[in-house]
């Protein structure tokens, strides 16, 4: 069982991680050298503590407060979408979480003061972690222990789960409650953490880390099996050096295991030579095996099935040079972007204007902006050229599967595929997630990311915080998980009968 990269983040967001995991470093400019009256400089890391190491001593008092005013620092500062959220409402946060975040009772208490702070933006690429060692993942506990949950239409499902437990709490069982208390009720107090780009992604994460927590801590969890039969077992997060092996042999639903969930690339074959192309990532690299399997394809697919279902890693380089193949098209723009600027010079002279000051004076207006918190930088786009004589392209009916973990390349991927008359989309909207992130350590063992810059999709139209939505709408229900049906698939195949 894998957690992505993004997916640690968000783990990070209701508690914090012993480890780290791939990111851009932090840069900071120092003076390294004096020749002269000259000091020479160079761009270095920002040193990050990892890992036990990183435990050292509890924050201070000063420390919190500090740490609660460079985040919120450097969200007015750098987020792309704060004028969405609005300036005022974001101080507001703030001033009242100061008495609050000295009053914490230790460095957990405020981590998760901070992290709510966060994730009242409803941005995924925006939140705070920490490397201090206090949690743990939440898939492996006590006494052999390996599960994974996911949300089938309101229902909090076993869908992993390691062999020798299987025949306790098999793969299928719905939880009901923890520690007592009804499962919809932990997760609507787990949510408010969580940072997501919409509440269906929170709902989802928030299913996933059900029961997380640090070292020691138990959970009394009660389910019912797919048979209607209930019991209960006890769950208790494993100290250091106990953990289980979370890649041990597991029994899963069918299409929900992790390794079908992280595979990259399949190639199937239905009826009528219908293709279906499994294409789990964009990742710089990935598209080797679609090429390799490209001349197949090209030779015997009359319609084609995409699943990118699940998703989210990737650049849209990537995802161009695939989607090329399956379009007439040979230029491809990328999603439109912009960043908020800041010029203080400019400020000073827009400190005494007036919203009717801006009307006809494009001078007053920019500085007017820069003094409100209002400028941004102009918006720019990728552009993708593919020669029009190429080693073959692919324009057959097409079907793209999507979910709500579809994310950052795929849906650039989906909304190049929203322009073309051969292809349609199945599912449910995407996850709605975009924008460079960038990085502050506030504290030892404590950072900030945040988004900067507000995304668009190629034809102007939003989509973080919303995702996009496919023009069929099916999700596979709880008896469709049981029983092994894959909906998604079986409308696909619906419509390219028509085809």
């Amino acid at each position: 069982m894998r957690i992505g990269c993004w997916g640690i983040a968000l783990l990070a967001a209701v508690g914090a991680m012993s480890g780290g995991w791939a990111q851009e470093p932090a840069m900071q400019t120092v003076g390294v050298e004096l020749k002269g009256d000259t000091m020479v400089y160079r761009v270095v890391p920002v040193p990050i503590r990892r890992g036990p190491g990183g435990r050292g001593r509890a924050w201070t008092v000063e420390q919190k407060l500090f740490a609660l005013s460079k985040c919120w620092m450097e969200v007015h500062r750098n987020y792309a979408y704060l004028d969405r959220f609005g300036v005022g409402r974001w101080d507001s946060l703030y001033r009242a979480l100061i008495t609050p975040a000295m009053q914490t009772r230790d460095d957990l208490e405020f981590y998760r003061l901070l992290a709510g702070f966060y994730a009242s933006l409803g941005n995924s690429r925006t939140y705070v972690r920490t490397f201090r060692n206090f949690p743990l993942t939440s898939i492996g506990y006590e006494e052999g222990w390996v599960l994974r949950l996911m949300d089938v239409g309101g229902h909090v499902v076993v869908s992993e789960v390691c062999g020798e437990k299987a025949a306790i709490l098999p793969p299928g069982s719905e939880i009901l409650s923890v520690n007592g208390k009804p499962v919809g009720e932990r997760i609507a107090g787990l949510m408010p953490c969580i940072p997501a780009s919409t509440e269906r992604t929170r709902r989802r994460w928030a299913v996933r880390i059900l029961l997380y927590g640090p070292v020691g801590t138990s959970h009394e969890v009660e389910f019912r099996r797919p048979d209607g039969s209930e019991g209960s077992v006890r769950l208790v997060n494993p100290r250091y050096g106990a953990e289980p092996d979370v890649d041990m042999p597991c029994a899963a639903l069918p299409g929900y295991s992790g390794t079908e969930l992280n595979e990259n690339f399949r190639l199937m074959w239905y009826p009528g030579d219908v293709a279906y192309l499994k294409i789990g990532s964009f990742e710089y690299g990935e598209a080797q095996a679609f090429r390799n399997a490209f001349p197949e394809i090209r030779a015997r697919a009359r319609k084609l099935i995409l699943d990118l279902r699940d998703n989210r890693q990737g650049i849209n380089y990537t995802a161009a040079e695939t989607f090329s193949r399956l379009t007439r098209d040979t230029v491809l723009y990328g999603p439109v972007s912009r960043s908020r600027i800041y010029d203080a010079a400019l400020a000073a002279r827009g400190a005494g204007a007036e919203p009717e000051d801006t009307v006809r004076n494009a001078r007053v207006r920019v500085a007017y902006q820069h003094y409100n918190d209002e400028a941004f930088s102009e918006p720019e786009r990728e552009e993708y050229r593919f020669p029009e004589e190429r080693d073959g392209r692919l324009v057959v009916p097409t079907v793209i599967l999507v979910n709500d973990v579809t994310a950052n390349a795929a849906e650039t991927f989906v909304a190049w595929a929203s322009s073309q008359s051969h292809i349609s989309t199945v599912g449910v909207a995407t996850s709605g997630s975009a924008g460079k992130k960038v990085t502050y350590e506030v504290l030892p063992g404590l950072l900030c990311d945040v988004c900067t810059e507000e995304v668009r999709l190629p034809d102007g139209r939003e989509f973080v915080g919303c995702g996009i939505a496919p023009d069929v709408v099916v999700e596979n229900t709880m008896q469709d998980v049981l029983s092994g049906r894959d909906a998604l698939l079986e409308k696909a195949l619906e419509i390219l009968r028509d085809k």
